[in-house]
């Protein structure tokens, strides 16, 4: 793969600015396309060949289907980096220049496959975000520990990042044992017991389902996490863990393996109140915020350099001339944040899907009857799971 311009913190990404060679990140979007496509051909194979009557199988084809779900976030292994700082570095015009005169020469099947740069991009509050969760794994190799929570309303980015996070640091097959450097998982629904958390954690080692008790399942989670080099365990959608008891279970396994333990969820700070330990173990809070007024309009301002048109959409205006040339009427950014609540997953399906359908019907820019009747079409079929949406749009359909 080309290495094209390097990202802040040394982050695997690329800037939106005006080293950015088109052609060069279409060349890799199709390579990342075409392994995402065959890895999720070659699992649901495995999963055909599975035998449901075995647990072992079954276990296994639960952890396959948590894969297949987030393995459309290798398409953009090098998301785009969303800077504001490029503002003071060269003219938006300029920048413009320099985009337009490339997507010109694109034919309409490029332009669609640019359309997956949309799959995953970096903002500066995901970025610290990524730098956070670096720097405790760094805190780890030298014996210091550090939990946090992540919060935010549904939709803002969490899960997706978290998810992107981990799919860059999936596991290596060693010879006598796997490394698995972060462990992402889902906290169970169930509450009856911590085995099904603690089931979860030792499919992401690679463990064989196996029969014990809690305490076994601990032992064999310390082992684990010592045998595989484990450096941090993620815990999303964790407000499923309710009962007191399966919290403190958390807690025992940050305690016994000193792994440190992000969990997130709507409001983690919730999940930890009414418990010292656990609020002092976790008194780190990390949160991610809805996208509105002046933040909302800056991202959609440089959102749009990367829509591959040939004219302006001006998605970043509040006010645009209306019919007469002379009155003002609400622009995009007005009716954008109207519809979406400044959620992140929101505001993208909407610009995704306006993007699809103007290039289906030869516009040179999105307008406000796409954007409108896009939104119209999601409300209609509400969209909960971008990535969902996003496997929809290539053509993947999980049996």
């Amino acid at each position: 793969m080309t290495e094209l311009n390097a990202s802040p913190a040394g982050l695997p990404a690329v800037r939106l600015d005006m080293k950015l060679n088109v052609n060069q990140r279409l060349v890799d979007l199709q390579t990342w396309m075409t392994a995402w496509q065959q890895e999720d051909k070659r699992l649901a194979q495995r999963v055909h060949d599975l035998n449901p009557n075995h647990q072992a199988d079954v276990l296994l084809g639960a952890q396959i289907a948590g894969l297949r779900r987030h393995l459309p976030l290798t398409v953009t292994q090098r998301p785009i980096y969303l800077d504001p700082g490029i503002v003071q570095e060269t003219s938006l015009e300029r920048l413009r220049r320099h985009l337009h005169g490339q997507y010109a020469q694109l034919s309409a099947a490029k332009r669609q496959l640019w359309l997956s740069n949309l799959h995953f991009l970096l903002t500066p509050t995901l970025c610290a975000l990524i730098d956070k969760l670096d720097a405790i794994r760094r805190y780890r190799s030298i014996g210091q520990q550090r939990c946090f929570l992540v919060g935010g309303v549904s939709g803002v980015g969490k899960s997706s990042l978290l998810n992107w996070y981990a799919v860059n640091h999936l596991p290596t097959i060693e010879a006598t044992y796997n490394h698995v450097p972060v462990i992402k998982i889902d906290a169970p629904v169930s509450n009856r017991t911590p085995k099904p958390l603690f089931q979860r954690i030792l499919m992401r080692c690679g463990a064989p389902p196996l029969r014990g008790d809690e305490e076994h399942y601990l032992q064999l989670l310390t082992l684990y996490f010592q045998r595989c080099d484990v450096e941090l365990l993620i815990v999303d959608e964790v407000e499923h863990i309710t009962i007191p008891a399966l919290r403190r279970r958390l807690l025992e396994l940050s305690n016994l393996t000193g792994v440190p333990i992000v969990c997130a969820s709507c409001n983690p700070l919730t999940w930890a109140a009414n418990d010292t330990e656990i609020q002092g173990r976790w008194n780190d809070y990390f949160e991610l915020g809805q996208l509105t007024d002046r933040r909302l309009d800056a991202f959609l301002t440089l959102l749009e350099f990367l829509l591959p048109f040939d004219q302006d959409s001006y998605l970043g205006l509040r006010e645009v001339k209306g019919a007469d040339g002379q009155a003002t009427v609400p622009g995009p950014a007005h009716y954008i944040e109207q519809w979406t609540d400044g959620v992140l997953r929101e505001v993208m399906v909407l610009i995704t899907d306006a993007c699809y359908k103007a290039l289906e019907s030869g516009q040179l820019s999105l307008t406000m009857a796409i954007l409108e009747q896009a939104w119209r079409d999601i409300k209609r079929a509400k969209v909960v799971n971008f990535l969902d949406y996003l496997r929809a749009k290539q053509g993947v359909v999980h049996a």
